[in-house]
């Protein structure tokens, strides 16, 4: 390529320098008529599935040229539904507060840890110690009755009427007896005391833990918390967008109107990611050629220049400047002289048209240059 552009560029230094300006003040230069072409790829790659042109397959921008395994990015996609739903479901639960139910539920959840922490502080109720003596009683008559059996039964083994199993009973019936005491008496001291200091101390935290709870559930979410849900969930819209960027590249499209200039691709082959298709357009044409920087003065961008074709001797076309390059071609190092200078070319490349269908791709032209600056 570089090559080509160096035997262009000295062919019309050579034109400029050798060749003697026309009657009409103006000079020859030549160039070369290329067509305008676009590449296409994925920026991700992947297995290609499907080849669905070929080289030389006129294509419309937009037309699906090859089709990639999507596989993998349909389920990032998926993924990425399933995120949104979520996060919006948590958004949509904070922002809305707390509903009926959980509000009966926190005020029933409040009220038994209040009620436990007055029961902690005030003691046992009345009936509660009648109930307690009552046991105690009933379990010290159990055990009288238990102990007299007792020594009944051993009075009666002492003089061998009794049997030693009777003595047993007895004696494990009394044991039993003086336990359901112990176990009373326990319990009606128990009652009496009231709640020790870490009871009450566990009530009233359950009680302040179940306090704040049903006031949070009244006031409903804090606003940095529903912002939070708000940035997660635009962050897992933006996951979202990622992964159908990702499902898109799956599809390599024609990104002009045109014809395959090349295309090496078959079913199977893995593409890295970067393009893999050339579509050349044969109506949008362009020519490069190469002047000299004292003819830079005379040019300028929408400039409108004549030319003729090989092919068209007596007919002229027009053309306009696209672009004129800002920096040299075959610059020396140091440009120290004037004929130094001369060596420095630009290039300065004019838009076509087909005019036709008589300008085609691969035709040499001859531009013609002014020597003034022409109307601006």
């Amino acid at each position: 390529m570089k090559s080509s552009v160096l035997i262009g560029g000295l062919l019309s230094l050579l034109l400029l320098t050798g060749c003697p300006t026309s009657e009409n003040g103006t000079i020859s230069v030549s160039g070369t008529i290329e067509a305008r072409t676009a590449t296409a790829g994925s920026r991700i790659g992947g297995r290609v599935i499907k080849v669905l042109v070929e080289e030389g397959d006129t294509v419309k921008k937009g037309d699906v040229l090859i089709q990639l395994d999507g596989a993998e990015a349909r389920a990032l996609l998926a993924a990425a539904d399933a995120q949104i739903a979520a996060r919006d479901a948590l958004l949509a639960k904070l922002e809305a507060g707390a509903t009926p139910e959980q509000l009966r539920q926190g005020e029933a959840a409040a009220q038994v840890a209040a009620a436990q922490l007055e029961m902690a502080l005030k003691g046992a109720r009345n009936q509660e110690i009648r109930a307690a003596n009552a046991a105690l009683d009933a379990a010290l008559a159990q055990r009288t009755v238990a102990r007299k059996e007792f020594e009944r039964i051993e009075n009666l083994l002492a003089k061998k009427v009794a049997s030693q199993r009777q003595f047993d009973q007895a004696q494990a019936a009394l044991d039993a007896a003086e336990a359901q005491y112990r176990g009373a008496k326990e319990q009606r001291d128990l009652v009496l005391s009231g709640a020790r200091n870490e009871e009450i101390a566990m009530a009233r935290a359950a009680n302040e833990q179940a306090q704040a709870a049903l006031a949070e559930l009244k006031v409903g979410a804090r606003e940095e918390d529903i912002a939070a849900a708000r940035a997660a969930r635009d962050g897992a819209i933006a996951e979202r967008t990622r992964a159908q960027i990702g499902v898109d590249e799956m599809k390599i499209v024609a990104p002009q109107v045109g014809i395959i200039e090349s295309l090496d691709v078959r079913p199977g082959d893995l593409l890295r990611p970067g393009p893999v298709v050339r579509v050349v357009d044969p109506e949008d044409l362009e020519v490069t050629i190469f002047v000299g920087a004292a003819m830079l003065g005379h040019l300028h961008v929408q400039q409108e220049i004549s030319f003729s074709a090989d092919a068209f001797d007596n007919v002229l076309f027009q053309g306009t400047i696209r672009r004129i390059a800002s920096e040299g071609e075959y610059t020396p190092r140091n440009l120290q002289t004037q004929e130094e200078r001369v060596q420095q070319v630009f290039g300065v490349t004019i838009d076509l048209d087909t005019h036709g269908g008589k300008l085609r791709p691969g035709m040499t032209i001859t531009a013609q240059l002014p020597r003034n600056n022409g109307e601006r």
